[in-house]
């Protein structure tokens, strides 16, 4: 079945989107305690649980659907749950899980802007009674109640063995330092910095990558976008892979790289790598196989989205009933590529 899709990641960086949820909903925004809260509720029949999804971004259509699909099973096993977007602001999402705790939500599930800064507030939430279910980004034990996530080393590691598979296919005689590379992960502390720093380990293992900047930015599409534009112009568009750790960063290097005036026209030669997938980057996956787009493979957190939500919801479900429940899970990666979407619903 095809999904709308965050990811996860486990990586995994990475989330901007008007909500809808299932049956009703609306948006609202308020201002509690000088942080301005936007959250989208989701009407459950017979809820017994209020949750707080406490995101970093809610931009693209990745987290979009993520966050509707989440909210639905929430919603099916009697949890109202509403989306609260920092919008990439530590300071406001430390103030949104302290308003969490006072405005009566059983449950956070937290995917923190940095989650060594949050750690602290998400100590005092369960110190005051209400779990932290954290997501892709881990505290560490002793700050939160459970974690969902992935091995970050690993994830970086896939990023790159999946570009040089690309790489020995569209440049099978390629010589040592013959490949330019550039590498972009997100700016955050913790999953982000330990996911760039793997694929810039990694990469230096293959002389092929000639890696002519490594840099870190906002994980979003649109800023990803403009400095895009600055990259590619630094390098004469003299470059043929970038690895990004974040897959609406990786969309927003296409949409520079694909519009007109770009200085990279030869599309057989370029390539992205990326993490994580939504029905865009699944389309520029496909049409890669014929050297029409520019995504080449994306390692996905979780493999199936849907899935790795189900089972997070359950998780959280066995924390609010006062059941077992595991202290971290761990999800795997999976690399999408032309030949086998079908697998992720595309």
């Amino acid at each position: 079945m095809k999904k709308k899709l965050l990811g996860v990641v486990l990586t995994l960086v990475m989330v901007v989107v008007t909500m809808t949820a299932c049956g009703s909903s609306s948006a609202k925004t308020s201002e509690t305690d000088d942080a301005e809260v936007t959250a989208t509720e989701t009407e459950a029949a017979d809820s017994e649980y209020k949750v707080a999804f406490c995101t970093m971004t809610t931009e693209g259509d990745f987290w979009g659907y993520m966050f509707d699909f989440t909210a639905e099973k929430f919603a099916e096993q009697g949890a109202i749950m509403d989306v609260i977007d920092a919008d990439g602001d530590v300071t406001r999402q430390i103030e949104q899980i302290e308003n969490c705790v006072t405005q009566g939500y059983d449950l956070i599930v937290l995917l923190a802007v940095d989650a060594e800064a949050v750690a602290d507030a998400s100590k005092k939430a369960m110190d005051a009674g209400v779990p932290v279910f954290e997501f892709i980004k881990d505290s560490g034990e002793g700050y939160r109640t459970s974690f969902r996530g992935t091995d970050e080393e690993k994830v970086g590691a896939m990023l790159v063995e999946t570009a040089m598979e690309w790489v020995n296919e569209a440049f099978p005689d390629a010589q040592e330092g013959s490949v330019n590379t550039i590498i972009v992960g997100g700016n955050s502390a913790g999953s982000e910095t330990e996911r760039y720093e793997a694929i810039v380990a990694e990469a230096a293992k293959h002389p092929e990558l000639n890696v002519v900047d490594a840099v870190r930015w906002e994980t979003s599409q649109s800023y990803a976008q403009e400095a895009a534009d600055n990259e590619i112009t630094k390098f004469n568009g003299e470059v043929q892979l970038i690895i990004a750790a974040s897959g609406e960063m990786a969309l927003g290097i296409r949409g520079s790289i694909m519009a007109e005036g770009s200085m990279i026209t030869d599309y057989s030669k370029f390539g992205i790598i990326t993490c994580d997938i939504n029905a865009e980057s699944a389309a520029s996956i496909a049409a890669s196989a014929n050297n029409e787009d520019i995504i080449r493979a994306a390692c996905v957190n979780g493999g199936n989205t849907d899935l790795n939500m189900q089972e997070l919801v359950n998780a959280c479900m066995s924390i609010l009933k006062g059941e077992e429940y595991e202290s971290s899970y761990a999800v795997d990666v999976a690399v999408a590529t032309p030949d086998n979407l079908a697998d992720f619903g595309y």
